[in-house]
C-alpha cells in the first residue's frame, strides 16, 4: 500500500512484503505495522515529534557485523592494543559497505564484493584500502564463528598494482629543501628530524626535549612508536640534528605558529606546503624511503637499517633496500667489465 506521508518511503522485499521507512536527518527507522493500523500511525506520530533514534542493526546483517567489529576495535584502541588510526581508517571504509549492503546477510558473495569494489576503480588506492578493511572485518568474524563463509576478499587482486608507493627523495631534493628552509626554522628542523630519526609523522609530532637522554657521553632520543606494535625506539642524535634542535628546548620540537603541537593531518599539510615552497613534489614518507635507499649504497647493513627504521630485526622490507643497493653495485661492476672487454 503506497502512502503519501512526509519522511516515509517504502520498498518491496524479496519476500514480497512491503517495508515502510521513516527517513529524517540522515537516520532511517523501520515503521511498525503498516499504513492504516494504529501502531503504524502511533509510531509515525512519535517519530515526527522528535529526532528519530536509529534502530539496532538486523541480526546477521552486514551492518550488525560491522557494528560488532568496530565496537571490539574501539575497545582494543582503549586498551592500547590497536591504533586509533586503524580504527579511523576501518570506520571510514566500512561505512561505505554499510551504506550499500548494510541490511544484507553477512555471508556476502565474492561476486557482489567485486562488483562493489569496481565502483571505485577511478581511485584504485581507495578501492584497495576498502578491501583491506573488509578483509580485516571478515578475518575477525571468521575467528569468532560469526559468518559461515570464507573471507570474501580472498583472491581479489589489488587495483593499484602498478604503483610503487611513495617516491623516495634523492640528494637533489634534500639540497633544494634546505636551500629554501634554512636554520633556525621549524621547517628546517622538521626535515632534519625526519632524516635523523626516519620517524613517521605520527611519531615526529610527539618527539621533543623530554625524549632526550644521555648514554656514553652522547645525547640519545627514546620514544614509543604510535603505530602498532608500539615499539620503543632508541637512537643517538646526529650532530646535525642536535644543532637543529638546540634552539628548541621544548616538547614536541615541532609546534605550530600558535605555539601548539601539530595534529597528524595538520603536520602533513604543513610539510606539504614547505615542500611546495621548495618546488619538491614528494611526500614526507618519501623522506623515509629516500634515507633508506641512500644508506645501503654507503655501506649500511640490513640490521643497521632495521634499527634506524624501527623494524623487527631481519625484516623483509629492509632486505629490499639492501637488495636494490647490491643490485645497483653489481650493475656498475658488470658494465665496467663490458667496457674493459669492448674498449681494449
Amino acid at each position: 500500500m503506497a502512502v503519501n506521508l512526509k519522511y516515509v518511503t517504502w520498498e518491496t522485499l524479496p519476500s514480497g512484503q512491503i517495508r515502510y521507512r521513516f527517513r529524517k536527518n540522515g537516520t532511517k527507522v523501520t515503521l511498525t505495522g503498516s499504513p492504516g493500523t494504529p501502531e503504524f500511525h502511533a509510531h509515525y506520530a512519535e517519530l515526527l515529534k522528535g529526532k528519530p533514534k536509529a534502530e539496532d542493526p538486523l541480526l546477521g546483517s552486514i551492518s550488525w557485523l560491522v557494528t560488532l567489529y568496530l565496537e571490539n576495535l574501539q575497545a582494543r584502541v582503549t586498551a592500547g592494543l590497536a591504533s586509533p588510526l586503524t580504527y579511523k581508517g576501518h570506520n571510514h571504509h566500512l561505512a561505505k559497505l554499510v551504506a550499500e549492503y548494510g541490511e544484507k546477510n553477512v555471508n556476502m558473495p565474492r561476486g557482489k564484493l567485486i562488483e562493489f569494489r569496481d565502483r571505485f576503480t577511478s581511485t584504485p588506492g581507495a578501492a584497495d584500502n576498502l578491501m583491506k578493511s573488509v578483509s580485516a572485518l571478515y578475518k575477525w568474524a571468521i575467528q569468532r564463528d560469526l559468518v559461515s563463509i570464507d573471507n570474501p576478499t580472498r583472491g581479489i587482486h589489488r587495483l593499484n598494482r602498478s604503483s610503487s608507493g611513495f617516491v623516495p627523495w634523492v640528494l637533489e631534493d634534500f639540497a633544494a629543501y634546505f636551500g629554501k628552509h634554512v636554520s633556525p626554522s621549524i621547517a628546517h628542523t622538521a626535515l632534519m628530524l625526519a632524516i635523523g630519526t626516519t620517524a613517521r609523522r605520527s611519531d615526529m609530532i610527539q618527539i621533543g626535549a623530554d625524549h632526550e637522554f644521555q648514554r656514553d657521553g652522547r645525547t640519545w632520543l627514546r620514544w614509543t612508536q604510535a603505530k602498532k606494535p608500539n615499539r620503543v625506539v632508541e637512537l643517538p642524535m646526529s650532530q646535525s640534528l642536535l644543532e637543529a634542535t638546540r634552539p628548541l628546548r621544548q616538547t614536541p620540537y615541532l609546534i605550530t605558529a600558535y605555539g601548539r603541537p601539530f595534529t597528524i593531518n595538520g603536520f602533513g599539510e604543513k610539510f606539504r606546503s614547505w615542500c611546495d615552497e621548495a618546488n619538491i613534489s614528494k611526500s614526507l614518507h618519501g623522506v623515509r624511503k629516500g634515507v633508506s635507499s641512500l644508506l645501503p649504497s654507503h655501506g649500511t647493513t640490513s640490521l643497521e637499517l632495521d634499527v634506524l627504521l624501527g623494524h623487527e630485526m631481519n625484516s623483509e622490507e629492509t632486505k629490499v633496500y639492501i637488495a636494490v643497493a647490491e643490485r645497483s653495485a653489481l650493475a656498475v661492476s658488470v658494465i665496467d667489465r663490458l667496457d674493459k672487454i669492448l674498449l681494449k
